[in-house]
């Protein structure tokens, strides 16, 4: 299928997760929601198919997770067996999209002719929901693209919370990361990381926020399949207040 518009991935839709649990209670089911829009802006929904979910408990466990259809958003649900802190995580494959002369289609290049360019793209997502057990928390879980907070807790209005961009586990200099807030996603902002890979950025606002970075990487085409892979990493904070 020929498609005239610059499809919604490629132009730079995302997958975001959003709870509202403000701790996780042994025996109380978690119910997170995998959303897609733009700057927390909803605007349909991720294919189900491309979804990968796990979550990470307090001791480092990986358990996988499955998502279902509800409504108009994905939906995730896990049952903690320990107290302290879980990261909630999603991979999101969005395919490969290729143009031609006569527009976008979804599909490696050596399916079309003509062709301008392509790229494959891949998104990951994650939230760390907060426990009264064990605040200790290893924020790294291995993404390809991965935004990692640095020192996370509840925040408050006014606070900055720092966050550090690693891409294939080192630290990404120069990276953009873009934060939006909940409500109001034409008012996203910019900051770039530094040297380490790291910013901080202020919380002006009370409520959900999202930081997202996107990377395109050609030494990772393959031949006859795509030019580039083009990877979006989102953390979502929830309930700052």
């Amino acid at each position: 299928m020929t498609d005239k518009k610059v499809p919604d991935i490629v132009r730079g839709h995302e997958i975001w997760l959003e709870h509202d649990m403000q701790h996780v209670h042994i025996g109380e089911t978690v119910k997170c929601k995998v959303l897609y829009g733009h700057n927390m802006a909803t605007d349909g929904v991720a294919d189900i198919e491309g979804v990968k979910a796990a979550v990470f408990n307090p001791v480092s466990e990986k358990h996988d997770l499955t998502a279902d259809c509800e409504d108009d958003y994905l939906v995730l649900r896990f049952d903690p067996v320990h107290d302290g802190y879980h990261i909630v995580s999603v991979e999101y494959d969005a395919g490969i999209y290729t143009v031609t002369d006569e527009g976008w289609h979804k599909g490696p290049k050596s399916d079309y002719q003509n062709v301008k360019t392509s790229g494959y793209y891949y998104q990951y997502a994650k939230t760390i929901i907060s426990g009264h057990g064990s605040k200790d928390l290893d924020p790294v879980i291995g993404h390809e693209l991965e935004i990692i907070p640095i020192d996370f807790r509840h925040y408050h209005a006014s606070e900055e919370i720092g966050l550090q961009v690693l891409y294939d586990g080192t630290a990404l200099p120069g990276a953009v990361i873009i934060a939006a807030f909940s409500g109001n996603e034409d008012d996203a902002f910019e900051m770039t990381t530094d040297s380490d890979g790291n910013a901080l950025i202020k919380l002006d606002k009370s409520g959900n926020w999202m930081f997202k970075v996107r990377h395109a990487d050609q030494d990772k085409c393959i031949e006859g399949q795509y030019d580039e892979k083009v990877i979006t990493a989102i953390f979502t904070v929830m309930g700052v207040h």
